[in-house]
């Protein structure tokens, strides 16, 4: 698992590579936590996640909860269909925003 931050003008993008479980969480929660403490908009790409545990959505529910409450936006981009599938059959495919492309969220959340 590899997660790269790349910080721009006003959000966060992290892109997650490889697999996501409660072998490999730390860096991820790292540097989600350390995001979201500063009050950023945070956008994640999965477009290159092959595997998420329950652990690992546990984790992105927690940083989207503590996202919320400093009313900063929190979304997924480029979920690919095997991991939809996990935030369907949880449900948090209704609470957490999903989009279909960077340039979407972008636009919808209005971070151009």
């Amino acid at each position: 698992m590899k997660v790269i931050a790349e910080i721009k003008d006003n959000y966060i993008l992290m892109r997650v590579k490889g697999t996501l479980s409660v072998e490999n969480i730390s860096p991820f929660e790292i540097q989600l936590s350390k995001h979201v403490e500063n009050k950023s908009d945070i956008i994640i790409d999965l477009a290159d996640l092959t595997f998420i545990d329950s652990s690992s959505l546990g984790i992105i529910v927690v940083y989207f909860t503590k996202s919320e409450k400093n009313n900063n936006h929190f979304a997924l981009i480029n979920v690919n269909h095997d991991i939809m599938q996990m935030f369907k059959i949880t449900g948090l495919d209704k609470r957490i925003k999903i989009f279909d492309s960077l340039n979407d969220a972008l636009n919808k959340l209005e971070l151009n």
